[in-house]
């Protein structure tokens, strides 16, 4: 089983996130150059929101042209199940999803009802990884761009402090310090959380 755990921030504009680059933490961590990704999201449910109702995520995604399916599951706190592949189509992502450990009931769940596209997102991320400390290494996201559902869009800007390798502590530490500095504030909801939300008219 895939394991995730992130801190997710919402930034009060772009330009917050672009402050976190500069900042000497940040800059005394970074492992590598900061990466451009432009992302492109689909998420996916059944007509009755079999998915939803379990709380899973199952999405497609471009990510500077490659085509990515995850299936996220939810957890404790922070953490979450999550499972990942190359797919073309979500059709063909159920297969190799199950191939790579996601749930056994997950082809149970669709067998009678066909899945379509509920949401989605459009967004740019820069990202880079970290060393906390000598045993812990993370990644820094800044994300901004637009969710979409219902025929309306929201737009949004957030950090995600998400752990690699190494202890929890320090991960929480590192991203409660970011979000001290530069304004930002925890955010509950997930990206897929939102877009629905707008596509049920809740948001």
């Amino acid at each position: 089983m895939g394991i995730e755990l992130e801190y997710k921030l919402a930034a009060p504009s772009p330009a917050a996130l672009d402050a976190l680059w500069a900042d000497p933490a940040v800059e005394a961590a970074r492992l590598e150059e900061v990466r451009r990704i432009e992302m492109a999201t689909v998420y996916y449910d059944t007509a009755d929101r079999r998915l939803g109702a379990l709380r899973w995520t199952l999405r497609l995604r471009r990510e500077n042209g490659a085509l990515v399916a995850t299936l996220k599951t939810p957890g404790q706190g922070h953490l979450r199940g999550e499972w990942e592949c190359p797919a073309a189509t979500i059709a063909e992502a159920i297969p190799r999803l199950m191939e790579v450990g996601a749930p056994e009931e997950l082809p149970e769940l669709l067998e009678e009802e066909p899945l379509e596209a509920v949401c989605a997102a459009q967004f740019l991320r820069r990202a880079a990884r970290l060393k906390l400390a000598a045993d812990t290494e993370a990644e820094l996201c800044c994300d901004v761009g637009t969710l979409a559902g219902g025929g309306r869009e929201l737009a949004f800007q957030e950090a995600e402090v998400e752990l690699k390798t190494g202890r929890v502590a320090e991960a929480e530490a590192f991203a409660d310090a970011l979000a001290a500095r530069h304004g930002l504030k925890p955010e509950p909801l997930s990206k897929f959380a939102r877009a629905m939300a707008l596509a049920e008219g809740r948001l």
